[in-house]
């Protein structure tokens, strides 16, 4: 999809959740799905064609002193363009996501930050008072799409071009010895 005016101001779907909602006593479970409209729009917002469906599910819980970990199952149809032909692709997606958070002021003076062997991130990230749960979602859907979408039996296809009467140029031509082994082959037919 090219860039145009109308994507670059798209704005993505929002699903805020306030810090001062949770609890540190317990698990917070949530589970939403994108709308429709936010589907459509999620999917100019990351310049493919279609989100048909989006769904996530999971919890936060409290994490060491004042952090917060995020463990969700992202569900998603999608469709993109075949990087060969255009024609659709679509993808099904099932990703679990795991996001580590500590507010910002426990982050600048923490002066270490342990980070369980499960954790495959960098580490937390810094929070402010509230975690977007759409933003999260879309970030997993990104990392998750094909990056190279190919619809079933596209081939790239080679095609040669020369001056007339001048042969064109391989990829085995291009190979650095490509003209040795051409010429040892000439030279056993000699023989």
């Amino acid at each position: 999809m090219t860039e145009t005016a109308d994507t670059k101001s798209v704005t993505p779907p929002s699903h805020p959740l306030e810090l001062a909602e949770l609890t540190r006593d317990a698990d917070t479970a949530f589970d939403f799905s994108l709308s429709a409209d936010d589907c459509s729009t999620a999917a100019r917002f990351m310049r493919i064609r279609e989100i048909r469906e989006a769904r996530f599910e999971g919890s936060i819980s409290p994490w060491q002193e004042s952090g917060w970990s995020l463990k969700g199952r992202l569900t998603a149809i999608t469709v993109q363009d075949c990087v060969v032909t255009l024609a659709p692709v679509t993808q099904y997606i099932e990703e679990d996501v795991l996001r580590r958070f500590i507010p910002e002021a426990s982050m600048a003076e923490a002066t270490e930050i342990l980070v369980d062997a499960e954790d495959e991130n960098d580490g937390p990230e810094p929070i402010g008072p509230r975690i977007d749960l759409a933003a999260v979602m879309l970030e997993g859907l990104a990392l998750a799409l094909d990056p190279y979408p190919r619809a079933d039996g596209a081939k790239l296809e080679t095609s040669a071009f020369t001056e007339p009467g001048v042969a064109p140029m391989t990829d085995e031509d291009a190979r650095p010895f490509a003209k040795l082994a051409a010429l040892r082959s000439k030279l056993k037919g000699e023989n």
